[in-house]
């Protein structure tokens, strides 16, 4: 087997043994069986694209047919750099992702794709480190070996995505928490979203769409046939279900509504008849925000200093370098923590959140379901708007019975 980690950057030379310039990528067929189609070279006039059938042979450096010339990429044909490596995959069967560091190459006759590497060693020879770190743990009695991953287990119909996906039985999809597989999934196209949900069972897609952001909530159900997605709202809290629909337009609305049955519409036509008022301007900045990798010693000591300034300490949010609302803990888990833990590892992921369009009276039923003191609202890409205090809203609802 080769691995791409130890073929990047070879020289590349004609039969007869003139320099052309260094290896610097491969191309290949995103199918069921992943023939390599090109190598990519760096050269003195720029790069060139070697269809493989003029390369005579890869292991070491690598020699051209005398009659080589140079042929663009097609758009079925996809790059290991681009499309494979430092790609996410998601781990079903470990519920969890990980990382391509490293494609395994075979020849079979034909030159093919056979795996991907995502364990240590895949990094290790990109560093030029791999044997050293084998006699290293070797003198303390540790062996370390590759986290192979065959192509058999990979989903090509994500690499055009810039991702890529294990190709598990779908029904296994469903051993992640709907709001884990939620976050998965943001991060995929529209298009590849309708597809995986496609594939999951109808109780078990509601659950992940209504974990997924506001924005993504919205742009699905502008976009798939309103009969289906009255068949998901009806599966989904009436509360929740109001909420998505409100982020749509009057039109798309009355496109879904007529599908619902009359037991789940009239509660939901209720709900959406309350958002006339905009509950942004209940919102307060009043708030503590902590990073995903702050310490909680540090946390501690810097929220000492702004409680002063703080009239409400109950949550603190974790936002990440892109503004986005990640998770949440409160003061109590904090004080649990040691002073060198990073807030990621023990904060909340699913984090209850509510949009400028959630009606007051769905907020409160929030806070009342969950058990929370405030609520964050968010906006489409997940950024923090403002906090709403439940003492706020009963302000403003003057007592009115829910």
């Amino acid at each position: 087997m080769l691995y791409f980690a130890e073929l990047a950057g070879k020289p590349v030379v004609s039969s007869d043994g003139g320099s052309i310039g260094k290896l610097y990528d491969f191309y290949f067929l995103g199918s069921d069986q992943p023939l390599l189609t090109k190598i990519c070279v760096v050269s003195s006039v720029g790069y060139l694209y070697i269809p493989i059938t003029s390369v005579k042979s890869i292991n070491g450096t690598i020699i051209l047919a005398p009659d080589h010339e140079s042929v663009e990429p097609t758009e079925q044909e996809l790059s290991i750099r681009t499309h494979l490596l430092d790609q996410q995959i998601i781990d079903i069967q470990g519920n969890k992702v990980v990382r391509v560091n490293d494609v395994v190459i075979q020849q079979k006759p034909y030159y093919v794709i056979a795996g991907v590497d995502v364990g240590v060693l895949g990094i290790a020879r990109w560093l030029n480190v791999e044997q050293y770190l084998n006699k290293a743990l070797a003198m303390i009695g540790k062996t370390v070996t590759s986290n192979f991953l065959s192509w058999d287990d990979v989903q090509p119909v994500e690499l055009s995505r810039g991702k890529v996906m294990l190709k598990r039985e779908e029904t296994k999809l469903t051993r992640l928490a709907p709001e884990d597989l939620a976050d998965h999934l943001e991060r995929l196209s529209l298009k590849n979203l309708t597809k995986i949900l496609d594939l999951l069972p109808t109780e078990y897609e509601a659950d992940v769409i209504q974990n997924l952001n506001v924005g993504r909530q919205r742009d699905l159900l502008r976009n798939i046939k309103p009969e289906k997605a009255a068949n998901i709202l009806s599966r989904i809290d009436p509360d929740e279900a109001a909420d998505i629909l409100l982020t749509l337009s009057e039109r798309r609305r009355a496109l879904i509504l007529p599908f619902l049955s009359p037991e789940v519409k009239t509660p939901i036509d209720y709900l959406i008849s309350l958002s006339a008022t905009d509950i942004g301007d209940l919102a307060t900045n009043d708030y503590a925000t902590a990073d995903p990798e702050e310490l909680a010693g540090k946390v501690k000591a810097r929220l000492k200093g702004e409680s002063a300034t703080l009239s409400q300490l109950s949550y603190v949010y974790v936002v990440n370098k892109k503004k986005e609302l990640v998770g949440v803990f409160n003061l109590q888990e904090l004080l649990a923590q040691d002073a060198d833990i990073p807030v990621y590892k023990f904060m909340i992921p699913n984090v209850i959140v509510i949009s400028l369009t959630t009606p007051k009276e769905i907020a409160m039923k929030k806070m009342i379901k969950y058990k929370l003191y405030a609520l964050p609202i968010i906006n489409e890409k997940r950024e923090i708007l403002g906090l709403v205090t439940i003492d706020d809203l009963l302000e403003r609802m003057e007592g009115r019975l829910i």
